[in-house]
């Protein structure tokens, strides 16, 4: 018995060394804060715009990336939501149709699908 109570002590006294060792230790005396989690974001400028018939706006969207994730490509995808509402291309140029009207312009984050926003373009047609 007293030969287990001497082991029991030498471990219980390198453990007690070790924890004052890394309370003490410079710069781990405070645990460091866990990393808060990711939120993934997306905003899009202009968020409205008037056009002509035929006329030309960019689009910018703005994601935010985890830290270390690199895109191998754009990271979001374009459409135009109404059918013949005009077209826009993977660098976001849209392209007002001829007809006049109100359009939206979408646009999606890649790796987050649910997450997306909205644009509304007015074109107008100028009679003459």
């Amino acid at each position: 018995m007293a030969l287990f109570r001497d082991q029991l002590v030498r471990i219980l006294s390198a453990g007690s060394l070790l924890a004052a060792l890394a309370c003490s230790a410079p710069g781990n005396a405070v645990p460091s804060k866990p990393e808060a989690p990711f939120v993934p974001t997306l905003s899009l400028r202009p968020v409205a715009v008037s056009l002509g018939a035929g006329a030309t706006q960019i689009f910018q969207a703005e994601i935010n990336v985890q830290k270390g994730i690199q895109y191998p490509r754009s990271p979001v995808g374009w459409r135009v939501v109404e059918p013949g509402g005009g077209t826009i291309t993977t660098a976001g140029l849209y392209t007002a149709p001829t007809a006049g009207g109100t359009y939206h312009v979408q646009v999606r984050r890649e790796d987050y699908k649910e997450i997306t926003a909205l644009a509304t373009v007015t074109v107008t047609v100028t009679v003459k």
